[in-house]
């Protein structure tokens, strides 16, 4: 029979994996790896709608998925595996409702490119600061829900100290709202996220590629300028907005929210990422703290071959090489972000208890 493209995600790292499925006498199996999920146990991941991609679990397979991108997969799927009939939640077809979605996803297009870049901001300006940190939790336990088996928080007292230190002195000069939450998570993909509230979450993979202690916090400067600018907290609201028009106008926010949003994300992205790099040099020159590796960073993973496919640092925070060139333009710091035991330190943070 004739095999599926998939992407498969084991659970233990966000990156996928290419599969082909094929649909056997009791179960899928899915190459490589020979294994077989059975009809019995596979479950939708979210609701599926025309155009969608289907994403599965299996029982007893833990955290992880499997997404098929092709149109005719469930339909073929849905003959063994009868659980998997794509009713909404409300129990009606997926037909009557295209005039609704048409409307839903006209009013979001309205919304992100006429009203949210407006709107998001004055908004997040009146947002309590106890709301904000509330929604940044949130939002982090999610980040690190995605992450799978790969989520842990990494807790090494001397490296988790030598980070506090270098937080410490950045924040000090450019005080802010916030009490800043820096966490390493064991996560071997090289990358970093400035969410509500203050929280900043580094992986690992961006400290152990890392060359120097500066592009470090270079990279720590320019998420704590997201934060400062509020960046992450404008992207939640406007992404909020974008549901609720889609609850009003389609019923049922799920069909296009998450696409809503990434087209809303991208339309600040290239402003908001100035504006970090902007204030995360001023926060390097005012702690003395050298900027070229940063610059240097910024060139080399731009410049490595598949990076702008396989790097989510690159596919979120996209360096240029004018990007790059302004930075250490404006880098007037002479120091270095920490000592050699510090660095040391922040290196094995992720080190498992003895």
């Amino acid at each position: 029979m004739t095999g599926f493209g998939a992407r498969f995600f084991d659970g233990s790292s966000s990156a996928p994996q290419a599969a082909t499925v094929t649909l056997g006498a009791t179960g899928l199996a899915i190459a490589p790896g020979a294994q077989e999920w059975t009809y019995a146990g596979l479950r939708l991941l979210e609701e599926v709608y025309e155009g969608r991609p289907a994403r599965l679990r299996s029982l007893g397979a833990g955290d992880a998925r499997l997404v098929v991108d092709a149109p005719v997969f469930l339909s073929a799927l849905e003959a063994r595996a009868p659980q998997l009939r794509r009713y909404d939640r409300r129990g009606r077809r997926i037909g009557p409702a295209a005039a609704g979605w048409t409307a839903g996803v006209a009013a979001a297009i309205a919304a992100i490119y006429f009203g949210l870049p407006a709107a998001s901001g004055p908004i997040a300006a009146v947002i309590p600061l106890a709301w904000e940190e509330r929604l940044g939790d949130t939002a982090r336990e999610s980040f690190l829900a995605q992450l799978g088996k790969s989520r842990r928080v990494c807790e090494a007292p001397e490296g988790v100290a030598a980070l506090e230190r270098l937080t410490a002195r950045l924040s000090a000069t450019m005080p802010s709202r916030y009490a800043w939450h820096v966490d390493v998570v064991d996560s071997g993909e090289e990358n970093a996220v400035n969410l509500p509230g203050g929280y900043i979450i580094l992986l690992r993979g961006l400290i152990d590629r890392a060359k120097s202690p500066e592009a470090v916090a270079g990279v720590l400067a320019h998420e704590m300028g997201h934060g400062i600018s509020r960046h992450g907290t404008k992207s939640l609201i406007g992404n909020l907005v974008v549901q609720m028009l889609l609850t009003v106008f389609a019923g049922d926010s799920s069909r296009w929210a998450g696409t809503a949003a990434d087209v809303a994300l991208r339309s600040h992205s290239r402003d908001a990422e100035r504006e970090a790099d902007r204030l995360g040099v001023d926060m390097l020159n005012r702690a003395d703290i050298r900027a070229a590796p940063l610059a240097a960073w910024f060139r080399r993973i731009a410049a490595e071959p598949g990076q702008a496919k396989a790097n989510d640092y690159v596919s979120t925070h996209p360096p240029s090489a004018a990007r790059a060139q302004e930075v250490e333009a404006r880098g007037t710091g002479k120091g270095d972000a920490m000592s050699a035991e510090d660095w040391k330190a922040l290196r094995a943070i992720c080190a498992e208890k003895k």
